[in-house]
């Protein structure tokens, strides 16, 4: 295929040929937004599931202009868009992988990694409100289960990764908490030596930047640092359970002053933060964060913390907010996630407000809290 027409088609995206993102219990998909996984590693391996047939027909589906249903996600977020400055997977990667021999994709029968999303396990020092066992070791501690790849896997996994390091050009380490993980402090020395000026993604809560991992990471040149972040002050500590505003803040600065590296913030929209989400945007641009610096998405599991759920006086509160905010123009990726938030504050959805309250409540209970203290205004 020629570049231009590659370019030119808007259901083609040059993952299928060139990377993939592997999750905790072995989980293969195209990427993170995929709908579908086109293999697990407990059943074959990385190599014959690039190769297999679920990642073979979806190329094929692409090579034809046809938009796979696997990849809706991208292509969602691209409607009625005609610009690059687009968050989508897709065209992130049609950014990324330019220099790639277009030649690859002439046929399905090709693969050539170029990049790749790891999340060797779930290892975390947090227990985010919406996540599980399957994101972090503290859910695990709290409530059990527990559903990794096996040590077996995940060395097969390395030795297919790191015999083709030097071909790498976009990293992304994610997690649980990816400056906790033995396996990307051996996967960065490699990095380093191998292939130094890789373009490096971190998805982090920067709860402990000066682990062996995080001082590494500072070293490489090309980092954007990822940061999970979505409220403030005590209503940070309720919904980043295990973590602190204070420390946040102080390793947000330390980082953002010591490094020339790129820093944005990867936000989540829920009942819990439907007002307080603002008030940490506002904070992270009154500490000199460009509009450009956050992408906001609604939070769609566990449905008891979905934001549909509030009564629709409370979702007409949140709409005057984004309005507001749209009208101020702040313009880049801020704006276009207020417009998308906006949007999905009409998506027809089912309440129920109990569930909420009584998800709430069992959290409290397991976890000594007191959600009514810090979110009134959910209550109310």
């Amino acid at each position: 295929m020629d570049a231009k027409n590659y370019i030119k088609n808007k259901s083609f995206c040059p993952l299928p040929w060139t990377g993939f993102i592997v999750h905790q219990n072995g989980d293969v998909r195209n990427c993170v937004l995929s709908k579908s996984k086109i293999g697990n590693l407990k059943d074959n391996s990385i190599q014959e599931i690039v190769g297999g047939e679920k990642n073979n027909e979806i190329k094929k589906q692409m090579l034809s202009d046809n938009k796979p249903k696997n990849c809706e996600g991208c292509y969602r977020l691209e409607e009625n868009k005609n610009s690059f400055d687009i968050v989508s997977q897709r065209i992130y990667y049609l950014k990324e992988l330019k220099s790639v021999d277009p030649a690859l994709y002439d046929s399905v029968n090709n693969f050539n990694l170029h990049t790749v999303d790891l999340r060797w396990t779930n290892q975390c020092n947090q227990a985010c409100v919406y996540c599980g066992p399957h994101n972090s070791s503290m859910w695990v501690k709290e409530i059990g289960g527990e559903d990794l790849m096996s040590q077996e896997k995940k060395q097969q996994l390395k030795e297919y990764v790191f015999a083709n390091v030097k071909n790498l050009k976009n990293v992304y380490l994610a997690g649980g908490e990816p400056l906790l993980m033995n396996e990307n402090q051996e996967f960065l020395e490699l990095l380093m030596k191998e292939n130094p000026d890789v373009n490096l993604r971190v998805n982090t809560n920067l709860s402990a930047t000066e682990t062996k991992v995080g001082r590494m990471i500072k070293q490489f040149k090309n980092v954007h640092w990822i940061v999970s972040v979505e409220s403030t002050g005590a209503a940070y500590n309720y919904i980043r359970y295990g973590g602190s505003w204070n420390t946040f803040c102080n390793n947000l600065e330390e980082l953002k002053n010591t490094t020339d590296h790129k820093i944005s913030f990867n936000m989540l929209y829920f009942v819990l933060n439907y007002i307080k989400l603002f008030d940490c945007v506002d904070f992270l641009r009154d500490a000199g964060f460009h509009e450009n610096s956050f992408v906001i998405g609604p939070l769609y599991g566990p449905e008891y913390l979905n934001i549909l759920n509030l009564p629709q006086e409370k979702i007409n509160q949140a709409k005057k907010i984004l309005e507001d905010r749209i009208q101020s123009k702040p313009g880049y990726f801020l704006q276009d996630s207020y417009s998308n938030l906006l949007k999905y504050l009409d998506t027809p959805y089912e309440k129920n407000l109990q569930s909420t309250f009584d998800g709430l409540a069992k959290l409290d209970t397991r976890r000594k809290l007191d959600s009514k203290k810090i979110f009134g205004e959910v209550y109310d």
